[in-house]
This record gives C-alpha cells, sequence and structure tokens, in this order.
C-alpha cells in the first residue's frame, strides 16, 4: 500500500475517481476545489440526471473522441462497459440503459454520483477541501512537490493531478486555471473553443421563434467535408438560433470553422422522419380535398404555428391557389432548409471545451507527464473531447482512474 501523499485539483468527476483510485491504493489524499461545494457539474450533466456512459463498445467509443482516440485506451480498458457498470452497482448506484445506449441513475439523479464519490473518499480517510483555489505548481529539477494556493498557504506532495475541467460554464467553476498549470510546467495547450453549446444564425426569423421545440430533426454542415456527417436529434429553437441535440455535437466544429471564416453554412431537414414523397403526396392532398383552406392552416396542424408562417412565402394563400412552384420551396423550406450561422454560444453556456493540453507530451499508460516528473493529468482538462451521450463523462471517470492509481504507485 502507498503512503504517498495526493493532491488533486478540481472535484468534478476526474477528480473525484482520481482521489478514489489513488486512496484505494492507500495514498493520502487531498481533493481542492475552489468552488465552495464539490462537483458543481457533475449535479448539471445531463440536466441533473447525469447521463454516466452509452452501450458503445471500448473501440467504437474511443473513435467517438476523434483522430487522438488511441491515446484513451488504457484508461478505458480498466474501467470502461461492464467494469464500470460493475463498479457502480457494487457501491449501491445501478445505471440503467434507458433508451438502448444511454445509461443513467436509475434514480434518476446526478446527485446519487456524487454522494458515492464522496461517501467513499471520505471511508477511505481523503480530504476534501473547498474554496481552495490553486494557482502555482511547486516544481524543482523536473520533479512536483506540491502545490502554492491562492491565500499563500502550500502544500506538500509526492504527485499531483490536474482535473480541473476546463473553462466552458464559468459559473460552475469552468476557467483557465488548469491549462496556466500546465503551462507552468512546460506543457502545450491547444487553441480552445466552446464544444456542446448553441449557434446563432443571421436568419432572424428563427429567433422569433425562440422557445419551439422540435422532436426529431437533422442538421448538417453544408461544406463538402461534412455533409456526411449529420447530426439528428431534438431541435430547439432559440433567441439567436438553433440549440438542443441536433446542434450540440456540431458546435465545435462550427466553432473551429468561425476561427477561419466569418460564417458556416447549415442545413436543417425538420421531419426526417416524413420523405420528400410523402410531403408531395400531403400537398396534392391538400389541394384535393381542402381546397379553401389556407396552406398556412393545413401547415400549423404539423408544426407550430409561428413556424408554419415563417416557412411558408405567402401565409394567405389557399391550397386551390398554391402554386407548384410555391409548394416546391415549402418542400425544400421544410427537408433541407439553408441557414447561415454566424457564431456560436459563448463559454457562459457551453458544456464541454474542445482543446486542451496536448497529449504529445503525457503517457498514455499512466496519464504522467512527460516533462515534469509526479504530475498526472484526468479528465477534460486534455485534447480529448467527445460527443454527448455520456462520452465525456466516462472518459472522465476512466482517466482519473488511470492517473489516481498511478500517482500513488510511484
Amino acid at each position: 500500500m502507498s503512503s504517498r501523499t495526493i493532491a488533486v485539483i478540481g472535484s468534478g468527476p476526474a477528480g473525484l475517481a482520481a482521489g478514489f483510485a489513488a486512496a484505494t491504493a492507500g495514498s493520502r489524499v487531498m481533493i481542492l476545489e475552489q468552488r465552495p461545494a464539490p462537483g458543481a457539474k457533475l449535479l448539471a450533466s445531463g440536466g441533473g440526471k447525469c447521463n454516466v456512459t452509452n452501450t458503445l463498445d471500448m473501440e467504437d467509443f474511443a473513435r467517438a473522441f476523434g483522430r487522438q482516440w488511441r491515446f484513451m485506451l488504457p484508461a478505458l480498458q480498466n474501467f470502461h462497459g461492464d467494469t464500470l457498470l460493475d463498479f457502480f452497482a457494487a457501491h449501491q448506484v445501478k445505471l440503467v440503459d434507458i433508451d438502448g445506449f444511454h445509461y443513467f441513475p436509475e434514480s434518476g439523479s446526478a446527485r446519487d454520483v456524487l454522494n458515492m464519490f464522496l461517501r467513499l473518499i471520505a471511508g477511505l480517510g481523503g480530504e476534501i477541501r473547498c474554496n481552495t483555489q490553486v494557482k502555482e505548481l511547486l516544481i524543482s529539477d523536473q520533479q512536483v512537490h506540491g502545490v502554492c494556493c491562492a491565500d499563500g498557504s502550500k502544500i506538500a506532495a509526492d504527485a499531483v493531478i490536474i482535473a480541473t475541467g476546463g473553462k466552458s460554464f464559468p459559473a460552475l467553476g469552468g476557467n483557465d486555471s488548469g491549462y496556466d498549470l500546465a503551462r507552468c510546467a512546460g506543457h502545450t495547450v491547444t487553441e480552445l473553443f466552446p464544444a456542446m453549446t448553441g449557434i446563432h444564425t443571421a436568419e432572424t426569423w428563427v429567433h422569433e421563434c425562440a422557445g419551439i421545440a422540435l422532436p426529431d430533426c437533422i442538421a448538417r454542415i453544408d461544406l463538402p467535408a461534412y455533409r456526411k456527417q449529420p447530426q439528428r436529434g431534438e431541435l430547439l429553437f432559440t433567441h439567436h438560433g438553433f440549440s438542443a441535440f441536433a446542434i450540440l455535437d456540431l458546435a465545435e466544429t462550427v466553432a473551429r470553422l468561425l476561427a477561419k471564416q466569418p460564417t458556416v453554412p447549415l442545413r436543417i431537414n425538420f421531419t426526417p422522419e416524413i420523405s420528400r414523397e410523402m410531403w408531395q403526396q400531403t400537398f396534392a392532398g391538400w389541394k384535393k380535398n381542402h381546397g379553401i383552406k389556407k396552406v398556412q392552416t393545413l401547415l400549423a396542424e404539423i408544426f407550430p404555428r409561428k413556424l408554419a408562417a415563417a416557412l411558408l412565402n405567402d401565409p394567405d394563400v389557399t391550397a386551390a391557389r398554391w402554386k407548384s412552384a410555391d409548394a416546391e420551396t415549402l418542400l425544400n423550406n421544410i427537408t433541407d432548409h439553408p441557414f447561415t450561422i454566424t457564431a456560436t454560444d459563448s463559454w457562459d453556456r457551453a458544456m464541454v471545451t474542445a482543446g486542451g493540453v496536448a497529449l504529445k507530451h503525457i503517457d498514455p499508460d499512466s496519464l504522467e507527464s512527460r516533462l515534469t516528473s509526479g504530475l498526472f493529468f484526468a479528465g477534460e482538462i486534455l485534447d480529448l473531447t467527445g460527443p454527448c451521450g455520456g462520452y465525456n463523462i466516462t472518459w472522465a471517470l476512466a482517466s482519473g482512474m488511470l492517473a489516481g492509481s498511478n500517482a500513488s504507485r510511484r
């Protein structure tokens, strides 16, 4: 058993998992949290329900994180799939597959996940110090020896794990602090972008439909390299553009593109379950059976009234007098509507940070720095970002477990 002292910076899922793993190995663990209470982002995840993981096998899961996916495999081999599910079950938090893909706590509460880790860490003698902001790493001879806090106090440690998360959602503690610490230890931080967030459109009529939610839409970036990467799910009209699941996983790509060009073209199919041919048959039925009714009235039986009006060129035309060209325009507006994206939501609304500490100077088998001995990284702080659906929390937990156990073995 280890007799080492481990300082973990951050009390999100990565920090909690790291603290648990290190304490399990016998280390004295101090989790240092800048906020008044631990786990703020964890409690907010999944709308407070916490989508912990999903059903994908390990390789398919990792591939969802992009070209650097192989870096994740050592961590996932130890904490993914049945291993992860069995861990939660063994500690009285059963995870249930609610739809054939997503796993949530059976209780539907993220609080159960947080309380489980707090209970386990306390039971192993670990300590969580809140209202404690780390300002500096204490490093000499390429070895970390502890941290210096904002109040001037110093905490000696045999190893330090940076699990601060990203800069997204500053109201819940997101900031640049972890990146600043990494840079001071010689690490490169890649360009950072808001991810899993809403987008802004040039089309102002969208803003006037704020609050409208459609249950199933397909959105795709209308550029050659991205047309075969559509996203499907709920679509929410906002005061600035769009959000919800059809949009969230596009936001990172949009943000990266907007760093190079002023706008990004987008196309949306508002009814992917209804084909163009089916719509054409519906339109023909309106002309034949409802000629005296306004097309807008008929369309409002399918879409919210404000959206129906926005999709039509002529709100007063009746079905009998509706021109074929106008029907074709409506068909395109419903099934392949073009939009111009001008921005993403700010960091205040981003759920995840894309980019982070570059992986080239981190050992994937231990998550230890190759530049500073005794310095480890876990979770969102690293340059790995997954889509919605339990990916990022699983990675946070798996990387935390790996970092915590290895920090205790040195």
